[in-house]
């Protein structure tokens, strides 16, 4: 559609009720979405992730969904992303990722396949590294899926979230006080400088042309972590309409820092993934109990239980062919501190053994 000035437009219709039904969210992992990229932004909107600025891990830690985010063009498979109250945990939101239905993953999948096919690109790596994972079945796809957004999750946006769900926070009602000046339709043409709403549509000014027809709901996303408009769209409606745009007073550029300076100082020392692990284990838990309740994989909680036991951490005890781990009660009191002082000064990791066996240990849980 071209607008009244000459450019192309993205039109998306809604209707009294839609109108009526327009809500913000607040979701951990639609956040992650944006971070990645997911879905169609602006033709100035960057394609790619600056992985190393958001410290994210390894790419083999996170291969599939890597794939995934570079193969991803106008259509994102909605099932990554919990469509519920947008009020969940991240946890909850991944559990319902791993537990998607099986016949939405089969549909969602074969769309997202279909559209790469028609763009020429059938033969790309990252599309590979897809069907391979799916050939193992939809229900280990979706888990893996699941297991590697949690990583993502936990290293990147975890120790961050705090800060951001403060700016969403504060955005939100930023907008519910201009809703209540102004009207919606008018907040809704403010959200974003390509932005506008008249005549029963929203109308975001692009290079493409593009008619989202008889929209039933629409979610918007305040989010921190976008600098520019981003549209998530399933036209075989579902998931509905999802837009992500700058919270005010514009992109904060810091937010890929902002966690750095206010990360629990437990979790500057031990790494924010065996503080997670420690937190959960105030009563007895084995390794693979821990990863389902985690999304991690079983090797890498071996990997930091075994460091943490050895520094004095953990206890464990064995009960037949199970092993069980437990916060020691050092461990207990570092942790009750955590959650009284949250922001409190530098913490060391207790070792059992004499002071000059410390320095070793510390570098042997950090590695």
């Amino acid at each position: 559609m071209v607008s009244e000035d000459g450019g192309k437009v993205i039109l998306i219709r809604l209707d009294q009720d839609a109108l009526m039904g327009v809500r913000f969210a607040i979701s951990p992992l639609a956040q992650m979405g944006f971070m990645l990229n997911f879905g169609m932004t602006s033709m100035g909107g960057a394609r790619r992730v600056e992985w190393k600025a958001w410290g994210i891990p390894a790419r083999r830690e996170v291969q599939l969904v890597n794939a995934l985010q570079r193969e991803v063009r106008s259509y994102a498979p909605g099932f990554m992303f919990p469509d519920g109250d947008g009020m969940g945990s991240a946890e909850d939101e991944l559990q319902q990722v791993a537990a998607a239905p099986v016949g939405v993953i089969v549909r969602q999948m074969d769309r997202f396949l279909r559209s790469a096919r028609a763009e020429g690109r059938s033969e790309t790596p990252g599309l590979r590294t897809v069907m391979t994972a799916l050939e193992r079945g939809e229900r280990s796809f979706a888990q893996r899926v699941a297991l590697e957004l949690g990583c993502l999750w936990r290293e990147c946006l975890a120790p961050r979230w705090r800060a951001v769900q403060s700016l969403i926070e504060g955005d939100i009602q930023y907008r519910a006080a201009a809703v209540a000046r102004r009207g919606l339709g008018a907040a809704l043409g403010s959200l974003h400088p390509a932005l506008s709403y008249r005549s029963g549509a929203l109308r975001i000014q692009d290079e493409r042309t593009w008619t989202v027809s008889d929209s039933k709901r629409i979610v918007l996303h305040p989010s921190p972590l976008a600098k520019t408009w981003m549209l998530r769209d399933d036209p075989w409606g579902d998931s509905g309409i999802h837009l992500a745009y700058p919270v005010r007073p514009g992109p904060a550029d810091d937010v890929a820092t902002a966690g750095q300076a206010k990360t629990n100082p437990l979790g500057r020392v031990i790494g924010h993934a065996r503080l997670v692990l420690l937190a959960d284990l105030g009563r007895p838990r084995t390794t693979t109990e821990l990863a389902g309740r985690l999304h991690m994989s079983p090797s890498t909680v071996s990997y930091h239980l075994v460091r943490l036991h050895r520094v004095g951490l953990l206890n464990r005890t064995r009960e037949g062919s199970r092993v069980y781990y437990r916060r020691t009660s050092e461990a207990d009191r570092l942790v009750a501190s955590r959650e009284r002082h949250p922001s409190s000064g530098p913490v060391l990791v207790p070792s059992p053994v004499g002071a000059e066996e410390g320095p070793r240990l510390l570098d042997e849980v950090l590695s």
